[in-house]
């Protein structure tokens, strides 16, 4: 009996690994290059493996599966040093595994906002890019340009944007939280709006609660 499992579960991956065909996709302006596979009769869907790479030294971001142009069991995304930063199982919806970036740390507190009122505390679980700040990482680098006036002026430091994450993961009121001005912030917001992927929301007293989120941007003029 078990044999015959295990041969129609062979068979029917068999199946559907005939059915796809692998494709790459190499995205300058996101600083990545994806491969997956897609669906022959139709490959505008996503289907198979999947794995996306920066475009600089060819260190893998993130990897999974799709199911249907959806994602599907266990994703892996990874740190800049290569580490598994957050592991998500999208098939019972479950965090496995958090490890901060020391970029972005998350050990301070964050504002939790209640209808027209706003707190500032610790979460047992802050707003996560189930993709890894490294794959933000990669969007700055390849996006973000210095302003002419700020180059000029040799205006140079760090604008932080702030981003609030309800509680279903999604993003909205995108502002500057802090600004050092000549053109930085607007460049710095312009390039935060580019980033797309799922988010979790934060986490209090075991329920997900409304957050502001920062990214932080440095302008540095190379010497």
């Amino acid at each position: 009996m078990k044999l015959f499992l295990l041969l129609n579960t062979l068979l029917f991956s068999g199946t559907v690994f005939a059915q796809t065909v692998k494709t790459e996709l190499d995205e300058p302006n996101l600083g990545i290059k994806e491969k997956f596979s897609v669906l022959k009769s139709d490959t505008s869907i996503k289907e198979g493996p999947y794995a996306v790479y920066s475009r600089y030294r060819s260190k893998l971001l993130c990897e999974g599966f799709y199911k249907n142009n959806n994602r599907d069991g266990v994703w892996t995304s990874y740190d800049y040093n290569g580490q598994p930063e957050v592991k998500y199982d999208y098939t019972h919806k479950k965090l496995l595994a958090y490890n901060p970036s020391k970029y972005m740390a998350d050990s301070k507190t964050y504002n939790v906002i209640k209808g027209a009122d706003t707190v500032n505390v610790a979460l047992d679980q802050p707003p996560i890019f189930l993709d890894g700040v490294n794959r933000i990482n990669q969007l700055y680098l390849h996006n973000i340009r210095y302003p002419a006036l700020a180059f000029e002026n040799k205006v140079q430091g760090k604008v932080i944007i702030a981003i609030t994450v309800d509680t279903l993961g999604h993003l909205s009121n995108y502002r500057i939280k802090k600004a050092i001005g000549s053109g930085c912030d607007e460049e710095a917001l312009r390039v935060v709006k580019l980033i797309k992927g799922d988010w979790l929301p934060g986490i209090l007293n075991g329920k997900p609660v409304t957050a502001e989120y920062e990214l932080p941007l440095s302008f540095t003029i190379a010497n």
